[in-house]
């Protein structure tokens, strides 16, 4: 199948595949490493209420101005849900990113990690 003078050109066709799969491999490992640290904080359109939440959507701290005690329990309710959902929106965006910025957004792992990302948000 190979004769010596396709030998060298299947070794650098080896070399390629070999270099394609590390490089595949880091951008990967990054990736993980970034999405893990990922935050994002949102504050409600009265400024009343700001949370943050961490790569997996989950509040992780939120802080209310005094200026709550001036509305409704059922209205502070609202803002603050509304905001997880911005924050979270915000943290999309931020996903977003650190995927175009290692795998790229156009390819089948961006995808697939994005699409999996927005579903456990959806959940979490």
């Amino acid at each position: 199948m190979f004769d010596g003078q396709n030998l060298g050109g299947a070794e650098r066709l080896i070399d390629d595949w070999q270099e394609e799969i590390e490089k595949r491999a880091a951008q990967g490992r990054e990736l993980a490493r970034r999405m893990a640290h990922l935050t994002a904080s949102a504050r409600s359109s009265d400024n009343l209420v700001e949370l943050t939440v961490d790569s997996s959507g989950v509040v992780t701290d939120i802080r209310l101005d005094e200026g709550i005690r001036q509305q409704s329990a059922a209205r502070t309710a609202r803002e603050i849900l509304a905001t997880i959902g911005s924050a979270r929106a915000a943290l999309r965006d931020k996903a977003e990113s650190v995927v175009a910025d290692t795998v790229g957004v156009d390819t089948e792992t961006g995808r697939a990690v994005l699409a999996s990302y927005a579903k456990s948000l959806k959940s979490a």
